[in-house]
């Protein structure tokens, strides 16, 4: 059997894989390669990426990529309550430290 595509669905399969993993990981650096990556297949293969052979292993890619998007975006929402709650803490104890100074 004759590939007609410069990309083969396996190549797709395989950064399904790599997504899944990195977000599994929380290996955001991983995922933003993978991202990159993801898009170069896509343009630089945009003629091929319509044919039906490959609409399932795109739409499979896709959605890995958009459930690591939504745990990237939980991960980031953590963070910034996280880092909410240490300015708060920060804030009170330079207000205690300035109270312990001024009774000095």
């Amino acid at each position: 059997m004759v590939n007609r595509h410069k990309v083969s669905p396996e190549r797709f399969r395989h950064l399904a894989q790599k997504i899944k993993i990195a977000a599994k990981l929380e290996d955001w650096r991983a995922l933003a390669r993978c991202d990159s990556e993801l898009r170069e297949l896509l343009h630089s293969h945009k003629p091929f990426v319509s044919e039906p052979l490959l609409a399932d292993v795109i739409n499979e890619v896709k959605s890995e990529h958009q459930i690591a998007l939504r745990a990237l975006q939980a991960a980031t929402k953590a963070l910034e309550s996280e880092m909410e709650t240490m300015n708060a803490q920060q804030e009170r104890a330079l207000a205690y430290q300035l109270a312990m100074t001024m009774e000095m």
